[in-house]
């Protein structure tokens, strides 16, 4: 599979937005929080969150002796 990795800022910095919308969700009082949008919220972020970490791992040098990223 090939991966375009040029894009890997692109979903950083949306992943970045999604956790300070949900911050600002957060900040509300208990009652005023729209559940379903904070759900959604988390939901996107989980899934940006794999693929950048997907996409980094599969682009990563290992060193060949202890196994650690070059």
């Amino acid at each position: 599979m090939t991966l375009i990795t040029s894009f890997i800022p692109v979903f950083e910095d949306k992943l970045k937005l999604l956790k300070k919308d949900l911050k600002k969700e957060l900040e509300k009082a208990k009652s005023e929080r729209r559940k379903e949008v904070m759900k959604s919220l988390i939901k996107e972020a989980k899934g940006l969150q794999e693929t950048i970490n997907s996409v980094k791992r599969d682009i990563s040098i290992e060193c060949p002796h202890c196994g650690g990223l070059i």
